[in-house]
C-alpha cells in the first residue's frame, strides 16, 4: 500500500532527527535520498557540510553517487563538490532547487497554513508542506527569509519592497478571477473584501 503524505512527513522527520547535524536540519524532501546513502558516507556527507555549508547537499548527494567507494572522506567529498561547475547540480538526485529551505522555513509555512486554516490539524499541515504541491511555496519562504537577512542597503529593501508589492497585487488579481479562489481565501480572511 502506498504511504500518504501525513505517514511520509512523519517518518521523514523520525529519520532526520537521528541525523548528525547539519543532516539533522535538510529539507524533508531529501530525508529520503541521505537515508539512501551507507551510515559512513553519511557521515562523510555531515562532516563535509559542516566546512562547506548545507547549500551544497545537492552537489554533496551527487558526488556520493556517481563516485561512491571513490570517496573515503570528507576531504575527497570537499574537492568533489569543488570541482562541480555549478553550485547545486542538475543530476539525477531529485528536487534540485535553488534555495535550500531548513525545518524553521517548514515549521513557519505549516504556522501559515494552520493561521489560513484553524481547523487543520498540525500533522496535516506539516504533511501538505513536505508535499510535492507545496515544494514552490516553501522556495519562496526559504528564499524571502534569505533575501531579508542579506537585506543590507537601502537598494536591496527598495528592490525587495516594490518586488513584494507587485507579486501581492498579481496574487489579488489570481484570486478575484477565480471563484473559488475567492472562496477559499474569505473563509481564512472574513476581512478580505473591504481590503481589495
Amino acid at each position: 500500500m502506498a504511504e500518504d503524505a501525513d505517514t511520509k512527513a512523519k517518518r521523514r522527520r523520525r529519520i532526520r532527527e537521528s541525523y548528525a547535524p547539519p543532516l539533522n536540519d535538510i529539507a524533508l524532501r531529501h530525508v529520503d535520498s541521505v537515508q539512501a546513502l551507507s551510515e559512513s558516507q553519511r557521515g562523510i556527507l555531515a562532516k563535509a557540510l559542516q566546512k562547506i555549508g548545507i547549500r551544497h547537499l545537492l552537489d554533496g548527494l551527487a558526488a556520493l553517487k556517481n563516485h561512491g567507494a571513490g570517496i573515503k572522506d570528507e576531504a575527497a567529498l570537499i574537492e568533489c563538490v569543488e570541482l562541480s561547475d555549478k553550485p547545486q547540480s542538475s543530476t539525477n538526485v531529485v528536487l534540485s532547487e535553488p534555495q535550500e529551505s531548513n525545518s524553521e522555513d517548514a515549521d513557519y509555512l505549516a504556522r501559515l497554513l494552520i493561521k489560513c486554516y484553524p481547523d487543520m490539524p498540525k500533522a496535516s499541515a506539516e504533511a501538505l508542506v513536505a508535499s510535492d504541491v507545496m515544494s514552490a511555496s516553501l522556495r519562496v519562504v526559504a528564499a524571502t527569509r534569505q533575501a531579508l537577512e542579506d537585506a543590507r542597503s537601502d537598494f536591496v529593501i527598495t528592490a525587495l519592497y516594490t518586488l513584494f508589492e507587485e507579486r501581492l497585487h498579481a496574487i489579488t488579481q489570481i484570486i478575484t478571477n477565480n471563484p473559488a479562489f475567492v472562496k477559499a481565501i474569505q473563509r481564512s480572511r472574513a476581512d478580505w473584501n473591504t481590503k481589495n
